[in-house]
């Protein structure tokens, strides 16, 4: 009885690792912030054809963003008509009208079944989404001041009104309550490493971290987006004579979330996504390796880490026991590239003398056991 209990659970977490690993990944087929601006007899003939020419523009920048190879000229140049089956609907995220004129900014479905389909038919693979958010934390410096958790942060407000969890790198803004403002002060925001925002990481189930440092100015302010302490976009972003400072932290966000986008691509575009995560380029070596253990929830824990690390395929359990788990490491990097990227997540592959194992060095959880003392 005691041995039938243990294969159930050994099944259970095969399943667990076996399962779809990704957030919300259809939202990549989602197009947001598509601006409108159509004149026309009446508001609403305004309205329709400034919905359809939005679609368009939505569709091709999406396919922009998806594709890799292929030919999509053959999807980019579809009419209305070949676009309209392949939308599931949109959704306004502002809007205003006057007698022949309408203004608004939109968010675009497509449907993932139909676009994946047609993406077979002209050769092209898909780039798939970051599979868990990015937690956004929206720093804003003006002088000595620092706000960042403040429903009077302006910069907070400008990614508030905007939807977040679309496109390929889909970002989670913490809710600011009292446990946010206990985990994370402005001062540790500046350069917060994965282990100062693990609580909350846990919390919003996000994948890293992500700093969006805004300093203000006379004349607009610049930005700075770091990751796990380091830099990855800076620029100064002038405000434009008649903006207003809603219209200028829209226009700061769209092109912050562009440039993520861009990142991941960059990233990504050589080695595409599975549908459950991991690389889909070639295995070049399979490691067995060794996971201390305390818990199931450990291993849960180092599973939700292992998802799409660069270099990394996937990972089947082959064997677990109370202290550890034995798993094949399906590698498509060498093992020195491929545990440079797991160090990234906070995971560390190192050979011992008994093989290879794989450490979590965060805090929190998945701590290897401490060794039995000598009797």
């Amino acid at each position: 009885m005691r041995a039938r209990r243990f294969l159930s659970g050994l099944a259970l977490t095969a399943a667990l690792l076996g399962s779809s690993m990704g957030f919300a990944a259809d939202e990549s087929f989602s197009v947001a912030g598509i601006a409108i601006d159509k004149t026309a007899a009446t508001a609403a003939q305004a309205r329709d054809a400034g919905i359809a020419d939005g679609q368009t523009r939505a569709w091709r920048k999406l396919i922009e963003r998806v594709a890799i190879g292929g030919d999509t000229s053959r999807l980019t140049g579809f009419t209305d008509k070949e676009i309209a089956p392949l939308l599931e609907g949109f959704e306004v995220e502002k809007e205003t009208s006057s007698a022949v004129r309408y203004l608004g900014t939109l968010t675009y479905r497509f449907r993932p079944s139909s676009v994946r389909a047609l993406l077979r038919q002209v050769g092209a693979e898909e780039l798939r989404a970051a599979p868990k958010p990015l937690l956004l934390l929206p720093l804003f410096r003006d002088g000595d001041k620092s706000l960042l958790w403040e429903p009077t942060n302006p910069w907070r407000q400008a990614f508030a009104a905007r939807p977040l969890k679309t496109g390929l790198v889909p970002l989670v803004l913490p809710k600011g309550d009292e446990g946010d403002v206990a985990a994370l002060d402005p001062a540790a925001a500046y350069d917060a490493t994965p282990l100062k925002l693990d609580p909350l990481l846990r919390k919003y189930d996000a994948y890293e971290g992500l700093v969006a440092e805004f300093v203000n100015a006379a004349d607009g302010g610049s930005v700075t987006l770091r990751r796990s302490g380091q830099a990855i976009f800076n620029e100064r972003f002038p405000i434009n004579v008649g903006e207003t400072r809603d219209a200028y932290y829209e226009r700061i966000v769209t092109r912050l979330q562009a440039e993520l986008e861009a990142l991941w691509r960059k990233d990504r575009a050589a080695q595409p996504m599975t549908a459950t995560g991991g690389d889909a380029g070639a295995v070049l070596e399979t490691l067995s390796v060794k996971v201390p253990l305390r818990t199931l929830a450990d291993w849960i824990e180092v599973k939700k880490r292992l998802e799409a690390v660069p270099g990394v395929r996937g990972a089947e359990l082959k064997a677990m026991t109370r202290t550890d788990a034995q798993i094949d490491l399906a590698l498509t990097a060498a093992p020195d590239q491929a545990a440079r990227n797991l160090a990234q997540r906070e995971l560390k592959l190192s050979q011992e003398s008994d093989g290879y194992v794989l450490r979590f060095t965060g805090g929190g959880a998945a701590a290897a056991p401490a060794p039995a003392k000598a009797p």
